[in-house]
């Protein structure tokens, strides 16, 4: 059998909707007609046929066959589609149920009261698209209106009207006694007795007795159905409701109850015609050892938290505490599943090892869900959400459990709704923007849709220019979501703030800066270890040189961040005493805040760590040391093979070799390259999150998007031209000059425009051609000269002025005409035309 968490999700919300459901049908048992319907048409042509009196008890039904044939009476309720009323008598309160069939209409039955006004309508009650109301009815007289769906336009049909009154007495399944379960069996067809709640879901009814107070478990099991279970009592109605409280889908209460007579109504989600048309189920009435269910694993999902408003499209933490409370283990060939859905969401843990949960074990997912007992372990973590759409949501977080025949034994979870909006909200904030003070809020509706208003002080109806306002917001939200919990963030919390303060000056908080300011210190320090000469000078390196490089940058990292957290703090009292917060200050702290978790936060980590190992009886062997080091290597979030980044802003000349420099250092001890990545792929991601910032805020301003605009890359030098293969080709003419041009190394002849060595041409003086052009640029001319003996020799002079002269270079003294020679190959790099 299969497991489905989001259909139990979904049967849990519809068992709230049968308890409301049962207690509303409690009250409205009885049939109350609604203020009456009188239609402006003339209804005195339209006869009322007589169907006569319905017994007290059950029996023959009251039948009629009729036909709609078009050209019929109008329904009442129907504009354009035939209708015929009937009447007739109920001779004692019962259940009665009419039905209404045709082979080739869609049927729709109305039931009046004697003076016309409507009690209740149906479409599509019984089989197919056949009309049936069923309902506990009052003696007295009574109208039908049988009528259709589709109207006239779809032509003349027949029907059938049948009026019978059912039996529908509960079953009684005797005493439950300690040791005896009372049972059941049935099938949900298209015949059986309507729920009480809802008549469309076929019902059985039992009742029992339960002689002395005790916990009792009903348990209702179908294979095809889906069961739902409600327990009423005389003094208290109805008390208990439940859909897949049992396994699967099937449904369970369980519940201490006094004594006395209770009545149970066993009756399937599913309406008659949307499952199979026989549908078998059991039902058991069992008295619970509490005792012994005491010694039972019981799972629970203990705890979850969840923001009560996220952003849409940004992803945040569902945390939680899940644990055996009961007082046995789990079965040994047991499995269990953790999971979270929701809206779009479904994160699932599959195959954790029953041994964690053995009984009274309890694990958290991060600190936030820890319980005075509960413990971490790698298999349960929190689970990552984000919705893409904002509005009204929620996630649901449970542990689920199987047996070795993959049957369901435990299930437990926990709702939280969570109100995604599209932006952040706030306010009212007090901001100033160039000395002028401004209120600024950020509200969401009903729908997640955020709105801010900035309001001058001065005057609040005054317009603002698309600056101001983005200045203005900018520094609101600053204020609202960065200042205020400042030092609880997650990267800032855990650093101490003890050290000597040494001021720090940052110009942005673009990669470029970050970058910059790294890397005179990160480049300087390496030096101040001597570890650039012993390393070129063929020196294995030290690890201690490696621990005091680490110590040297978390000193001069802690130093800075002293200077820093002491002027948020100067900053936040400020502001809490009633001030305002400046643009130009917000500006500042989101830059001071982005180098102190992407640069600073590493190397004083990484610091820590060291001193850690120093002082740890296993030094670096130490498990917490170890794990400390997996957590400043989870930092690394992006690709980085090696700190260009930081060794191109600091100037260094030679990279290669710092580059291997920096993958020894990892090799020997990785504490300081683990440190360096981090601040790395901290800087490398500050581009994405200034964009971030801006956007979630609704701010499109491209003057203050330029202010951490991080620096434009140097134009690429281009690369050189590749050099062409080629070779010179001569030919004599008729007349006796010599014309000349190169082949490409393809078979494409070029001939430049003056290209002939006249017969009369100077012995040992070299003619030049004009030009050869490609489409790279200009390769240069053809050079050819005539000897003493008759022959002429080749050379070519590249357009940079070398001259390159190929080993076969010379023209017979006597070549036939019209027939072409060639020299060897040689490799000529064309000159690119400069730009006009």
């Amino acid at each position: 059998m299969s497991h489905s968490p989001r259909n139990r999700l979904l049967a849990t919300g519809l068992a709230a909707a049968v308890l409301v459901a049962a207690v509303l049908a409690a009250a409205l048992a009885a049939p109350r007609p609604v203020a009456a319907e009188h239609p402006e048409a003339d209804r005195s042509d339209c006869p009322t046929q007589e169907l006569g009196e319905l017994a007290a008890e059950p029996g023959l039904p009251l039948a009629a066959n009729g036909r709609w044939t078009t050209e019929d009476c109008d329904s009442r309720f129907r504009a354009g589609s035939d209708a015929h009323t009937y009447r007739f008598e109920l001779a004692g309160p019962g259940r009665v149920r009419i039905d209404l069939r045709s082979p080739e209409a869609d049927s729709y039955l109305y039931l009046l009261a004697e003076d016309g006004s409507r009690i209740t309508d149906n479409d599509d009650g019984a089989a197919g698209i056949d009309a049936r109301i069923e309902r506990d009815f009052e003696s007295g007289s009574y109208l039908i209106e049988a009528t259709t769906v589709g109207g006239r336009a779809r032509g003349p049909a027949d029907f059938a009207l049948s009026v019978v009154r059912l039996s529908c007495e509960p079953i009684d399944l005797g005493v439950l006694l300690p040791g005896v379960d009372l049972t059941a069996s049935g099938t949900w067809t298209l015949e059986t007795c309507g729920s009480r709640i809802v008549a469309e879901h076929p019902a059985y009814n039992y009742t029992f007795v339960l002689p002395q107070a005790a916990r009792v478990r009903i348990d209702l099991e179908s294979e095809v159905g889906d069961p739902v279970l409600s327990l009423a009592s005389p003094e208290r109605g109805v008390i208990g409701a439940n859909d897949d409280g049992g396994d699967f889908i099937n449904a369970r209460i369980e519940q201490y109850l006094p004594a006395g007579p209770y009545l149970i109504e066993a009756t399937t989600y599913r309406q008659r015609d949307l499952q199979s048309l026989l549908a078998d189920f059991t039902l058991t009435v069992h008295l619970v050892d509490e005792a012994a269910a005491q010694q039972r694993f019981l799972l629970k999902m203990e705890q979850v938290l969840a923001p009560e408003q996220v952003i849409a499209g940004e992803p945040f933490a569902v945390h939680y505490r899940v644990g055996n409370i009961g007082g046995g283990d789990l079965p040994e060939d047991a499995s269990v599943v953790v999971y979270a859905v929701g809206p779009g969401i479904r994160e699932v843990l599959r195959g954790l090892p029953v041994p964690l949960f053995h009984a009274g074990a309890a694990y958290h997912s991060g600190p936030q869900a820890a319980g005075a007992t509960s413990t971490s372990t790698p298999e349960l973590g929190p689970f990552g959400v984000s919705w893409q759409r904002p509005g009204p949501s929620w996630v649901f977080v449970a542990v689920i459990a199987f047996d070795g025949d993959d049957e369901e034994i435990a299930f437990h979870g926990i709702w939280r709704n969570v109100n995604v909006t599209d932006g952040p909200t706030f306010g009212p904030v007090a901001v100033t923007v160039d000395g002028a003070e401004y209120a600024v809020t950020a509200a969401a509706d009903d729908e997640g849709s955020v709105t801010t208003t900035v309001a001058p002080v001065s005057g609040p109806e005054t317009a603002l220019e698309a600056g101001i306002a983005a200045r203005a917001t900018y520094a609101a939200a600053v204020r609202a979501l960065v200042l205020e919990g400042l030092f609880e963030r997650a990267a800032i919390a855990p650093l101490p703030e003890t050290a000597e303060p040494a001021p720090v000056s940052l110009s942005s908080a673009s990669s470029s800066a970050l970058l910059d300011s790294f890397a005179g210190r990160y480049v300087a320090a390496i030096h101040a270890q001597g570890l650039v000469e012993s390393f070129t000078g063929g020196e294995a390196i030290n690890p201690l040189a490696i621990e005091g490089l680490t110590l040297d940058l978390a000193g001069t990292a802690s130093a800075q961040y002293a200077y820093l957290a002491s002027s948020w703090r100067a900053l936040a009292g400020a502001v809490a005493g009633g001030g305002a917060l400046s643009f130009a200050e917000a500006r500042a702290l989101q830059v001071e805040l982005a180098y102190a978790e992407r640069v600073l936060a590493p190397a004083i980590t990484a610091g820590e760590i060291v001193t850690a190992a120093r002082a740890a009886e296993a030094g670096w062997e130490s498990p917490a040391v170890a794990a400390r080091l997996r957590a400043l290597a989870r930092q690394r979030s992006c690709d980085v093979n090696a700190p260009r980044g930081v060794l191109e802003a600091a100037g260094v000349a030679d990279i290669a070799a710092f580059v291997e420099l920096h993958r020894e250092l990892h090799a020997a001890l990785p504490v300081h390259a683990l440190a360096v990545d981090a601040a790395l792929c901290g800087a490398a991601g500050v581009d994405a999150s200034n964009a971030s910032f801006l956007r979630r805020l609704g701010i499109v301003d491209a003057d203050l998007a330029r202010l951490d605009a991080p620096r434009p890359p140097a134009p690429a030098e281009p690369p050189p031209p590749e050099p062409l293969s080629l070779r010179i080709i001569a030919r004599a003419a008729a007349d006796g000059r010599v014309e000349h041009g190169i082949e490409l190394a393809g078979g494409e002849r070029i001939l430049p425009r003056q290209r002939y060595l006249a017969t009369g041409a100077a012995v040992g003086q070299w003619h030049v051609s004009s030009d050869v052009e490609v489409a790279a640029g200009t390769l240069g001319q053809v050079r050819a000269r005539r000897l003493s003996d008759g022959r002429i020799e080749w050379s070519f002079r590249a357009a940079a002025g070398e001259a390159v002269v190929p080993d076969v270079r010379f023209l017979p003294s006597d070549p036939p005409p019209g027939v072409w020679f060639r020299s060897t190959a040689i490799d000529v790099v064309p000159l690119e035309a400069p730009e006009e």
